[in-house]
């Protein structure tokens, strides 16, 4: 008798939740957010830790700290690549340059690190469940290393290849508009985000458009 209670009342669960549909966005408590990881008002702040690939390519955590407002630290190597015309034309910013030619360089190292608050809106739930987008301001720490090749030329008839390395750190502020969704069965948020940055210790620094897309586990 009591199987068949028991039987009886599967059925009736299983019924409910094929009459409902999906499971809602907000799990009733952390262990549940676990499993399904999306988030539940009354039990923020979460945490969020992850990489993301573009520029730069970094390590990322992010404090949930309610439903609308977040803060991230990310961490890694800017896509160097991208920056070639910048290296070269701030050659002429080193005046212990100034005898010399400039002949190329290369990148030893550029480490970024992007500390920022972010503000999330969840107008977008109405069409697409668990995606939110979100605006941003954030300051961004640049270790640069570079090598420099180098033409010395004092008199028509001698010439001499040198290299000359130089450490630069810079900074400046920045401004961020992403998207995020977390509607999974895993504890997973995906995001992609664009960001504009403006390197304030080079005069010709350019606004720099910068992005990229990545996965955080949420606990």
């Amino acid at each position: 008798m009591c199987a068949l209670l028991l039987l009886m009342s599967v059925g009736e669960i299983s019924a409910q939740q094929r009459k409902h549909g999906p499971p809602p966005r907000f799990k009733r408590n952390k262990k549940m957010a676990r499993i399904c990881p999306i988030f539940v008002p009354s039990e923020y702040p979460y945490q969020g830790i992850g990489a993301k690939i573009g520029d730069p390519f970094a390590l990322t955590y992010k404090l949930y700290a309610t439903e609308y407002l977040a803060f991230s630290i990310d961490g890694g190597s800017a896509a160097s690549g991208l920056y070639n015309d910048f290296h070269r034309d701030n050659f002429t910013t080193y005046p212990e340059f100034d005898t010399v030619t400039y002949d190329g360089h290369n990148v030893e190292r550029e480490l970024v690190i992007q500390a920022r608050i972010m503000f999330h809106n969840q107008v977008l739930h109405k069409i697409i469940p668990g995606l939110d987008w979100y605006l941003g301001v954030g300051w961004q720490f640049r270790d640069l290393e570079i090598k420099y090749f180098l033409l010395y030329e004092p008199t028509p008839n001698f010439r001499e290849n040198l290299t000359a390395d130089q450490n630069v750190f810079s900074q400046g502020p920045e401004g961020i508009i992403g998207i995020e969704y977390a509607y999974f069965d895993i504890p997973i948020s995906a995001f992609a985000e664009v960001n504009l940055f403006k390197n304030i210790d080079f005069s010709n620094a350019p606004l720099r458009l910068q992005g990229g897309i990545g996965l955080r586990y949420v606990f």
